[in-house]
């Protein structure tokens, strides 16, 4: 009985991260409009001219994560 709970839990915490992933996604997406943004497992993905430089300047960028916590 433990282990069908053990693997119930392991199943909603993997769906609630992949929903937590897309959202990231999502916001990075509305965020970054012309950069490629993917997602791999558990990675999100981000590419494109300039990203570096608009992550530095842009601050919202920079603390996008601190959701994730």
């Amino acid at each position: 009985m433990m282990d069908k709970v053990m693997s119930r839990g392991d199943e909603l915490a993997a769906q609630a991260q992949a929903q937590q992933i897309q959202r990231v996604a999502r916001r990075l997406r509305a965020l970054l409009g012309s950069a490629a943004v993917t997602v791999e497992e558990a990675q999100v993905l981000v590419s494109g001219r300039g990203i570096i430089k608009r992550w530095l300047i842009d601050p919202s960028l920079r603390f996008l994560s601190g959701g994730l916590k």
